[in-house]
């Protein structure tokens, strides 16, 4: 019987695809701190097979702020083409444009302190068959801008209402507040 030998074929291609994903993991540093007080990480991935993947990236910052990321493709043929499905960075979702040979995504700016996780979904030359030979390729950016220490903070208020009690003390003796007096 001929049948049993193409069922068997056909069940076999089937379970073959989901072995053709190319999962990659990357532990990224990070640079910094640039004079605004900013780190920064630049982040890529290539690649070499046709069909869905997961990417890792791993940032360790040694500083807890404000983070956005970016990432973008850029597809001269199928084989270079990467349609991105989903990312996100600690849980925080990627807006993404329509899929096409052209395609970017970025965060919301969020609050992170620790290990940062960017996980990437994604599909490398969606046009062509799984196992495929290409070079598919994406890169990307993660800032993150330090955010005050709360001993900052309160030396800021502190300086301030030095500044407020001064004021008002000059009021209250007849001194205009905006003129300085000197010993001369």
């Amino acid at each position: 019987m001929k049948l049993k030998p193409l069922i068997l074929a056909t069940a076999l291609a089937f379970t073959a695809m989901g072995a053709y994903a190319e999962d990659q993991v990357y532990d990224v540093p990070l640079t910094g701190p640039s004079a605004e007080g900013t780190y920064t990480a630049s982040f890529n991935a290539v690649h070499a097979v046709a069909g869905a993947f997961v990417d890792t990236f791993t940032f360790t910052p040694s500083i807890a702020g404000f983070l956005n990321g970016s990432l973008v493709t850029t597809a001269a043929n199928p084989a270079t083409d990467i349609n991105f499905t989903s990312a996100t960075v600690n849980g925080i979702a990627f807006n993404f444009s329509p899929t096409g040979a052209n395609e970017w995504g970025f965060t919301d700016v969020a609050f992170s302190a620790g290990p940062i996780v960017l996980k990437l979904f994604g599909i490398a030359a969606p046009d062509l068959a799984p196992g495929t030979a290409v070079t598919a390729s994406y890169a990307g950016t993660l800032n993150i801008s330090a955010v005050p220490e709360p001993e900052t903070w309160g030396m800021m208020l502190g300086g301030l209402g030095l500044i407020g009690f001064m004021a008002r003390r000059r009021k209250k003796a007849g001194e205009p507040s905006g003129m300085m007096t000197s010993a001369c």
